[in-house]
């Protein structure tokens, strides 16, 4: 417990301050939990953070509620962990060591696997750091002793488990479907590694003529090098135009293959001609029309990119399908050319046959690979997949019940929508890092899921006679992994004590984007092997943009870096309290204001002061942190208690439903100016130097600890100064609002009080009034004796009270009559300067709108404006004639 006046530095310096803090509270061990039974669990798992990730301010505004919720429910005595981690990128990481690998001379497959995978450990162990480092920078407390990474043992021992169960179930299996395929980098990608590039093309109509010889029909299309694998032409069946074609043949133009008229209701009419190619081996959407009609699939376009000859890659439905003959010389001029090379020779070769109808500019998304920017082909591929239907049911269900729910409400809706329209899930990926498929193969190609290689011989040796075995190369999704997350950390499939207590947890925080790639997996998956919801709460934090709206990004010179724009700038707590002022629930899009981050700096300087004015106080401050008796309380000790208790009520809701933005606002209004702009100056009053060493230390040493979830060093730094029980504010209890004692009539009086005084700073700065002169004021005599209140003004407003007869005793009903210590000739005549002025101005304006002339020709606008300035000319008037009036 600190006592007497310690010597504080005159600046709150955070460069200083933060890592000293920091060090120390690793070395008390407060961020460490083991699972208590006796009191309520609070658990988050961090979303976690590649390993070659770089802290960004979408970091900051998904992980810094995380710290904030943490520390809250710490200090509200509940057992709250925060649960550390990283994913393993496959993708990411592989490009990464291949780029490096490149600049030796050196390749993926030139050095083989074993060694390529020893490569990667040794860089994660050498760079894998670098995000958790600038998270310590930021402030962030989780529970670094129970931090995890997605290929640590205990859990791909959990991912082995999960996918063999699974397999077994029949909820995994090989076939050939559509994916997302990489032509650079060689393999499939998720869908969240993919994104959409805006570019400029053209539409190209292409006539394909009736078998019979007619007319046909045109078709609009991007993508016409991928016209060689049509098999049909799709309309919806309503579309009038096309009814007497549907059934009918038409023939694709240069290869002059005859191909069916189909009706589909996944065709828009009102897209193009309404006619639509269909090619089911590369468009997702052209695939499922195939899959309903019983289509051929050929491919055209090979892994790398190129044309080839018609490629069938059968699934298991495939027999049922006649294979066509599109060997012929007219594809020949195409095969082997890249596919962006084919597509203008086809389209040349069109304009040539007078196929091509209209060829218009077009603007449109095309997809490509986040990690080598190559324009992403849907192509059908032999690879491991996830029948999801029957684990989408259940998790659907959790949200529908209401035992999932999401903040803000409405992306619940956007995680429905996911589940109900789930395709099977592509897991396997042609990538070296990460977990390798549980799977092998015998030298006739018989597959073998099993834990472990040994398990894979005695299954092989058990059912198909031999224990000659090769295991299948690829490696899992990442977010195969990621999706066990919330109970993989705690332990399982073993049943841990951790995972007894802390799981499901009690919130889940992320952004909108990854809420049907990753939430959703982790609500089924927890599902299916713990029997339980992973989480209750699903909180979607905003995506961060720029102040013109634009997505930061390098290109732009847009980008802030917190770790070399924000945080030395304006310290963690000035970055983590700048991010969460502008995060509020009704908006999902934060526009970023780095004018935020240094108010919040400001804020913490001023709270700083507070601290030093309140440590020199001649009295010295208290033993503890208790108020004096509530009848020795001053009118405005009883207002700010009351303040501060109603902030800490503000607080405590706004952290409960998520409202972020809502508790940083009412802890900067109460700190800045309730505090230290109204009380610290009342507190300057003789009547209050009984009373006000206690209650400044009682109210800053609350304000504080609310504070602290927001704010940690600075808070830290100011509680450990006051009197206080207990080591670190980390570990201190939240603020009891039971024990902060509330005056509202006597609140409401100061109030009005503040109100009046207001008033007077209005006339000392309308009247010019010098700081070192005082205002002369009376007052009713009536109140005269209300010590507190004359002592407020005297003191806040630099004045001398007088007293003039009567008076009803209400505040609010006070007339003050003010002299001030001023040159009042001079003052008459500003007043009757600016008058003369005003009544020239009324008198314009009122000969104006009373010209019928004027008011019949100018436009309403123009007419309302000049109304409108006539009223604020009178307004001005009025004031300055009652300025005038007032020095009389």
């Amino acid at each position: 417990m600190n006592q007497g006046r310690p010597e504080l530095p005159k600046q709150y310096d955070p460069a200083e301050v933060e890592p000293r803090l920091y060090a120390r509270a690793l070395g008390l061990g407060v961020f460490h939990e083991a699972p208590d039974p006796a009191r309520p669990p609070f658990v988050i798992s961090m979303p976690p953070p590649n390993i070659t990730g770089r802290a960004h301010l979408g970091h900051g505004s998904t992980y810094t509620p995380m710290d904030v919720l943490t520390r809250y429910h710490r200090m509200l005595g509940e057992n709250a962990d925060w649960i550390p981690g990283q994913d393993h990128a496959a993708i990411a990481t592989e490009a990464v060591l291949v780029r490096e690998l490149a600049k030796e001379g050196k390749t993926r497959e030139g050095l083989g696997r074993d060694a390529f995978l020893a490569r990667a450990w040794e860089w994660r162990e050498q760079y894998g750091d670098a995000i958790n480092e600038a998270f310590r920078r930021l402030g962030f407390g989780p529970d670094w002793e129970r931090q995890r990474f997605t290929m640590d043992a205990g859990l791909s021992a959990a991912v082995i488990k999960v996918f063999v169960d699974l397999y077994n179930d029949g909820l995994i299996y090989r076939g050939t479907r559509l994916v997302n395929w990489d032509p650079t980098a060689g393999g499939t990608l998720s869908d969240a590694e993919v994104e959409n590039d805006d570019v400029d093309t053209f539409l190209w109509h292409v006539r394909y003529r009736a078998e019979d010889g007619g007319d046909g029909l045109v078709i609009a299309t991007t993508r016409p090098e991928t016209y060689l694998a049509d098999v049909a032409v799709a309309v919806h069946p309503d579309d009038e135009r096309y009814r007497d074609l549907i059934g009918k043949n038409v023939v694709l133009p240069i290869v002059n293959r005859p191909i069916p008229v189909i009706a589909d209701d996944a065709v828009e009419s009102s897209f193009g001609t309404g006619a639509v190619k269909v090619t089911p081996a590369h468009d997702q959407t052209d695939y499922e029309i195939g899959t309903r009609h019983g289509l051929a699939m050929p491919t055209v376009i090979d892994y790398d990119g190129r044309i080839v000859a018609p490629v069938w890659r059968y699934d298991e439905a495939a027999e049922r399908r006649a294979p066509i003959d599109a060997q012929g010389p007219a594809m020949q001029p195409y095969v082997g050319l890249d596919r962006f090379d084919a597509r203008a020779r086809i389209v040349a070769d069109l304009r040539a046959s007078g196929a091509l109808v209209q060829e218009a500019p077009y603007h449109t998304t095309v997809p490509v690979s986040s990690r080598s920017h190559a324009v992403i082909e849907p192509l059908l591929s032999l690879q491991w997949f996830v029948r999801m239907e029957s684990l989408a049911a259940p998790a659907l269900e959790a949200y529908r019940s209401g035992a999932l729910r999401f903040v803000p409400e409405r992306f619940g809706r956007t995680y429905a929508a996911g589940l109900e329209t789930l395709r099977d899930w592509n897991i396997s990926r042609q990538v070296w890092w990460g977990h390798q498929l549980p799977v092998w193969y015998t030298p006739a190609d018989d597959v073998v899921v099993a834990h472990d290689e040994g398990e894979a011989r005695a299954i092989a040796r058990e059912r198909f006679g031999t224990a000659d075995v090769r295991r299948d190369p690829d490696t899992l999704d990442t977010w195969f992994s990621s999706g066990l997350w919330p109970f993989s950390i705690l332990g399982w499939p073993e049943r841990t004590p951790e995972l007894d207590h802390w799981y499901p947890n009690q919130v889940m925080i992320t952004s909108r984007d990854i809420i049907f790639l990753w939430v959703s997996r982790m609500v089924m998956l927890g599902l299916r092997f713990v029997g339980r919801l992973p989480f209750e709460t699903v909180f979607v934090t905003p995506l961060v943009f720029d102040m013109q709206g634009r997505k930061m990004s390098k290109s732009l010179g847009n980008a802030i870096d917190p770790m070399t724009d924000l945080v030395p700038n304006y310290g963690a707590d000035g970055t983590r309290f700048g991010i969460l002022r502008q995060m509020r629930l009704e908006s999902q899009e934060l526009r970023f204001d780095e004018r935020y981050c240094d108010e919040a700096k400001r804020f913490a300087t001023k709270l700083w002061n507070a601290l030093r004015y309140t440590c020199s106080l001649d009295e010295g401050l208290p033993r503890a942190a208790v108020l004096p008796p509530h009848e020795t309380l001053t009118l405005a000790d009883r207002w700010i208690l009351t303040e501060l208790r109603r902030c800490v009520e503000n607080v405590t809701a706004a952290f409960d439903r998520f409202a972020f933005g809502v508790a940083a606002d009412t802890l900067l209004q109460f700190g800045w100016y309730t505090f230290c702009d109204w009380y610290l100056e009342a507190t300057k009053a003789p009547s209050q130097r009984e009373t006000r060493a206690a209650v400044l230390s009682f109210a800053l040493n609350a304000f504080v600890r609310a504070l602290h979830p927001i704010a940690p060093f600075v808070s830290e730094e100011i509680w450990l100064t006051l009197p206080h029980d207990g080591t670190t504010i980390v570990t201190a209890s939240w603020p009891d609002v039971e024990e902060i004692p509330a005056f509202p009539d006597d609140a409401a009086t100061f109030a009005a009080v503040m109100a009046k005084i207001d008033e007077l700073r209005n006339v000392r700065a309308e009247w010019h009034v010098a700081p070192k002169d005082r205002l002369r004021v009376e007052i009713p005599a009536s109140l005269a004796g209300e010590r507190d209140v004359v002592e407020a003004i005297e003191t806040i407003v630099r004045a001398e009270i007088a007293t003039y007869p009567g008076g009803n005793g209400a505040i609010r009903d006070w007339v003050f009559a003010v002299r001030a210590v001023a040159d009042s000739a001079k003052l008459r005549e500003r007043y009757a300067r600016e008058l003369a002025r005003l009544d020239g101005e009324v008198a314009r304006s009122e000969k104006k709108l009373a010209n019928d002339a004027f008011v019949a020709k100018a436009s309403p606008d123009v007419v309302a404006a000049e109304r409108a300035k006539l009223d604020e000319y009178r307004r001005e008037r009025e004031r300055a004639q009652r300025g005038l009036d007032e020095l009389a």
